[in-house]
């Protein structure tokens, strides 16, 4: 691993921030002697801490605060030979807080708590009106508006992609001609300049992130499409597991409400649609047919308000989100690696520190297991061969028993988060990356039925 600090001079904070984007910065290559990153999804910034001596960035923590810190992680040649690259680039952003540890027996070091481009416009609170986007704008110009008032995010204002449409949409698609008079996408006062990002984003069904020093703009199909998902699997490459499954939000349908003030009336949008018996609903025992407002009274759903959608298909849009993106919370579940690179289900080579939230992971058991189980002879066999591997009996009668039910269960998850940890001394050091996942299931609603 290695690390590239862009170091501005010394100045004021606004005049630091500016200098790390001009010819007036001074960078550091740094060898870290441990690196830990946490990457999350996309409401919330990832962050990284560092840990240097104090021989290759110095020990005053005012020199180097408001620095751009790069880490670079990959795996060497046989030889041992690697180069830091745009492609194994896993963390940019921020030092928000340096220190200096000094002890008379050890050389001092130096560590860096950093947060990526994010916590920019989460810091840029209230947000100011002259920075709000107005409807007639397209969604790359509206990035460029927030950008010129949010301070040091400059840098990133032409540094926005899309994935998954061929143009920036305008903004004024989400809402009706009536509303679009009022300029400005509405707003609360006291917001930040992330939330302020979100709503235009939301708005459209859009998702948003910051992926390195570039803003991605991407659909949730997009997202959370599952591509050639690599293979964790118990018994080959995961050191640790855990899983919690949350029954309660299995049976519970979404509703979405946005207030039009034009008209003071308020839209509302389901999912799944109102009388879906997926739901769990209060049964009615009567003769007489229910409306749907009865019907709907009578569902078990969490309520939403999502302000400034004034377009009930675009309002749709969001509550099909909103419900994909809270039902993945069914199952949730952890695994630990100390691999870099893993197989993926068509065989090829993953880089798993690639893997981010919203990509698609495949977490099960070794197959070589459950084919040993399968093939003895009687349900006793496999419940003797259970208990022999450290399982209860009672347990082993419950494996047993639901083995083609468990046959049957998806084993591919979303990844929510991750953290890397690595450390190295002069003679050892150790690597592990933790997994944090949720239930995959189908963005246009199909998993439902």
């Amino acid at each position: 691993m290695a690390a590239t600090l862009t170091v501005p001079i010394l100045g004021t904070r606004a005049e630091r921030i500016n200098q790390v984007a001009s010819s007036e910065a001074i960078n550091l290559v740094v060898r870290p002697k441990s690196v830990r990153i946490e990457s999350n999804d996309h409401n919330h910034a990832d962050s990284a801490t560092l840990v240097a001596d104090w021989t290759e960035v110095g020990v005053d923590p005012r020199m180097l605060d408001n620095a751009v810190v790069q880490i670079f992680i990959d795996n060497a040649d046989d030889q041992g030979n690697w180069e830091p690259s745009r492609e194994n680039c896993r963390f940019i952003g921020l030092a928000k807080d340096v220190g200096a540890e000094r002890e008379s027996d050890n050389p001092a070091e130096v560590t860096f708590d950093c947060v990526d481009y994010t916590s920019l416009f989460l810091r840029a609170k209230p947000f100011g009106s002259s920075g709000i986007p107005k409807y007639s704008q397209t969604l790359d110009d509206a990035w460029r508006t927030i950008c010129s008032q949010t301070p040091g995010a400059s840098v990133l204002a032409d540094r926005i992609t899309l994935e998954g449409l061929v143009t920036f949409p305008e903004l004024g698609k989400a809402v009706s001609e009536r509303f679009k008079k009022f300029a400005r996408v509405p707003t609360h006062p006291d917001t930040d300049a992330w939330a302020v990002w979100q709503q235009c984003v939301g708005m459209l069904g859009l998702i948003s992130y910051i992926r390195g020093d570039e803003c991605v703009v991407t659909t949730a199909t997009n997202y959370y499409t599952e591509k050639d998902s690599p293979l964790l699997m118990w018994g080959k490459n995961i050191e640790r597991w855990g899983e919690m499954r949350h029954s309660e939000l299995v049976a519970k349908g979404v509703g979405v409400t946005s207030f039009d003030p034009l008209l003071g009336t308020t839209l509302d949008a389901f999912w799944p649609p109102v009388g879906d018996q997926t739901i769990k609903h209060k049964r009615y025992s009567g003769k007489k047919k229910l409306s749907t407002e009865q019907i709907r009274a009578r569902e078990e759903r969490d309520l939403f308000a999502f302000a400034g959608i004034t377009n009930v298909e675009a309002l749709l849009d969001v509550a099909r989100r909103v419900y994909e993106e809270r039902s993945r919370q069914e199952l949730e579940g952890h695994v630990t690696t100390q691999e870099m690179e893993i197989t993926t289900e068509s065989g090829a080579s993953f880089d798993l520190l690639g893997l981010k939230a919203g990509d698609s992971v495949k977490v099960m058991v070794d197959p070589k297991e459950r084919q040993l189980l399968a093939a003895l002879p009687t349900d006793g066999a496999r419940i003797r061969y259970l208990t022999g591997r450290g399982y209860s009996n009672d347990a082993a009668q419950l494996i047993t028993k639901n083995m083609k039910e468990f046959a049957q269960l998806e084993s591919k998850f979303l990844v929510k988060s991750s953290t890397l940890d690595f450390e190295i001394s002069d003679d050892d050091g150790n690597f592990s990356v933790e997994f944090e996942y949720i239930n995959r299931i189908q963005i246009d609603g199909s998993a439902t039925a």
